[in-house]
């Protein structure tokens, strides 16, 4: 916890995008990383933090029928990381930080579009993958420039 402490004092927000490396076998690195980041931040005196989490963790009620239905699918297949995830967005949501949590669709290594859709209830195709420099551009605008998405589930995609 110390390390954590020391590594974000002084800083204005942070940015988690801690993740596990296999969504079908992920472990507890969300649901036990994210509440000691949550504790790091409130003893450095941090008020923003942002979670990238992902569009698997969504009702779909935003979607279309077609786009509900992908990530119920997707929900299941991804069961263990679903449910790492929801402990951790938990987690987020009951701290008194101004939290954002991003919940993109899938990445994928490409080259930055800055064409994309992202805010609260924002609808976007659960299958479109979106670049990680455009996820990037979403996680530090949620830092930094997007005082109405605080306390907020932002998503982002196409």
């Amino acid at each position: 916890m110390q390390s954590i402490v020391k590594s974000i004092t002084d800083t204005d927000a942070v940015i988690s995008c801690i993740g596990p490396t296999k969504n079908f076998s992920p472990g507890t690195v969300m649901s036990e990383g994210i509440p000691n980041i949550l504790a790091a931040c409130e003893r450095a005196g941090i008020k923003r933090f942002v979670m990238q989490s992902g569009i698997t963790l969504s009702n779909g009620k935003e979607l279309s029928p077609l786009n509900r239905w992908t990530i119920r699918i997707l929900q299941n297949i991804y069961l263990k990381a679903f449910e790492d995830k929801s402990i951790a967005e938990r987690a987020v949501q009951r701290s008194d930080l101004d939290w954002v949590i991003v919940r993109p669709v899938g990445l994928r290594d490409a080259a930055a579009t800055s064409k994309y859709t992202a805010g609260p209830s924002a609808r976007i195709a659960p299958l479109l993958p979106l670049s990680f420099s455009d996820c990037a551009d979403c996680l530090v605008r949620a830092a930094t420039s997007e005082p109405n998405w605080v306390r907020k589930i932002v998503n982002v995609g196409r």
